[in-house]
């Protein structure tokens, strides 16, 4: 079954944001042979995963065009289609989703804590709640979700 690529009207059964041959040229460009090379239906798969991913994991700027598109794109109040960012962040996540999936389903959270003599270690789960953090997607979306560039970080020391 071939994927359906979103146009940039809403479409309501949308697969993708990229077409095969556009991912694979970008892919390729990149120097990333594997994806040209894998099953059409590898493919598709891989597109359609990355679509997902950046539907769910990110809050973009705007509103969905339309009340029954099936992707979080095109958006209203956003740059008009095709959005050249989201675009690219959809080929370097497909590259990625041949290899395995991009959500990593993680277990509760635990913290161990370790006490030798007069030192306590304690370890925790890493940030992002234990998923992979691609920071090129990132980096690619800058300016299209929301709250982009706020995150604000803190440095607490505890006084004796």
């Amino acid at each position: 079954m071939a994927i359906i690529v979103e146009d940039g009207t809403g479409l309501p059964n949308a697969e993708s944001y990229v077409s095969v041959s556009d991912a694979t040229a970008y892919l390729t460009a990149m120097g990333d042979a594997k994806f040209a090379s894998a099953p059409l239906d590898d493919q598709e798969a891989a597109l359609r995963r990355a679509t997902q991913y950046l539907d769910t994991r990110y809050t973009f700027i705007g509103a969905p065009l339309t009340d029954t598109q099936a992707l979080q794109w095109p958006r209203s109040g956003a740059p008009v289609w095709p959005v050249r960012g989201l675009v690219a962040a959809c080929c370097e996540l497909a590259g990625r989703a041949l290899g395995g999936a991009l959500w990593v389903d993680q277990a509760d959270a635990q913290i161990t804590r370790e006490t030798v003599g007069p030192i306590t270690v304690e370890y925790a789960n890493g940030q992002n709640d234990g998923q992979v953090r691609f920071a090129i997607v990132d980096g690619l979306l800058r300016g299209l979700v929301s709250g982009a560039g706020s995150r604000l970080t803190l440095r607490l020391e505890r006084a004796s």
